[in-house]
């Protein structure tokens, strides 16, 4: 909260812990809490008979419910129960506790929040744990400890600055001669524009739309006036891309760009080059002077610890 100036975050995701779930509400009071997925599901197997766990497809069968994000919460519970009463399972205590506290780890109740799809679980935590373990020791000095993060610091700007190079010198494939998907192309990054091709990729009905990968068919609301469109897989709200349904609509009313309300900055190519605002709103730096006044700035910091580590040693008393 301070360093984000008092401002609250829209979810926290943490393991599921009575103490940091008691202290949550205490400090945040708007901010959703919810538990990591992966470390509820990895105790499943811990949770059931060794015959259910290893000659029975009950864990592939269960996670095919509890990892789907396109089930409402009426369609999670009524699964979870189908698979829960076929396998046996309804007195299972731990199996019951973690689906008497659904809304706090299952998809299908945050469906709506904003980049809920992605944050289900704490893996970008761990994966950032990971990557700083391959640059540090637990033997090294705070010195040596400073100069191997900032090593891989660099790391990950020299592959972001990779790949923004190659986002904006090199063009996918495109594979239908619609506008839409051409201008897709110029707006996104490559990685979100793979998507964006998948989900216009799609066959339908007409009248309400018919989705032959879900089974299922929906109702889509279209405002011609506003290019808003109200449709219940939410891909947009948790994601921040339109999905396949939404795709065709806009391509049915013969649209030739996407309607820039549906065009999120964070996955533009564009997303970095605005300016650089303090915890106050105040402009500091344009992108490109910051990312070189903090070259200059890492590039002195480096000589300068160095110089001292250097001086330390010689005199042995480092």
């Amino acid at each position: 909260m301070d360093a984000m100036g008092g401002k609250e975050p829209q979810l926290i995701i943490t393991d599921q812990d009575p103490a940091i779930t008691n202290a949550v509400p205490t400090v945040f009071k708007t901010a959703r809490h919810r538990f990591c997925m992966w470390h509820i599901m990895n105790k499943v197997a811990d949770k059931i008979d060794i015959i259910t766990r290893k000659e029975t497809d009950f864990l592939s069968r269960l996670n095919g419910v509890v990892w789907n994000q396109d089930l409402e919460p009426t369609e999670f519970e009524e699964k979870w129960n189908e698979v829960i009463t076929e396998f046996g399972l309804d007195d299972n205590r731990w199996l019951s506790t973690m689906f008497d506290i659904k809304e706090y780890w299952i998809s299908a109740y945050f469906r709506d929040m904003n980049m809920g799809n992605i944050m289900r679980t704490t893996q970008r935590s761990e994966s950032e744990n990971s990557f700083f373990k391959k640059f540090e020791n637990h033997y090294g000095t705070l010195v040596e400890f400073w100069l191997r993060y900032e090593s891989a610091m660099d790391q990950q700007r020299h592959t972001h600055k990779c790949l923004e190079i190659e986002s904006n010198n090199s063009v996918p494939k495109t594979i239908t001669p619609l506008s839409m998907e051409s201008h897709a192309l110029t707006v996104y990054t490559h990685e979100v524009f793979k998507e964006i091709r998948y989900n216009q990729n799609t066959t339908f009905e007409i009248t309400a739309i018919e989705d032959s990968q879900q089974s299922k068919t929906f109702a889509v609301q279209y405002n011609a006036l506003t290019s808003d469109v109200i449709f219940n897989c939410k891909l947009f709200e948790r994601r921040g891309i339109i999905c396949r349904h939404i795709f065709w609509v806009f391509s049915n009313k013969l649209l030739k760009t996407i309607p820039e309300k549906y065009i999120l900055m964070r996955w533009s190519k564009n997303a970095l080059r605005g300016p650089i605002y303090d915890l106050h709103g105040n402009i500091i730096e344009n992108y490109e002077t910051a990312m070189c006044l903090s070259w200059k700035c890492r590039r002195f910091g480096l000589s300068f610890i160095t110089s001292s580590l250097w001086w330390l040693r010689k005199r042995q008393m480092f």
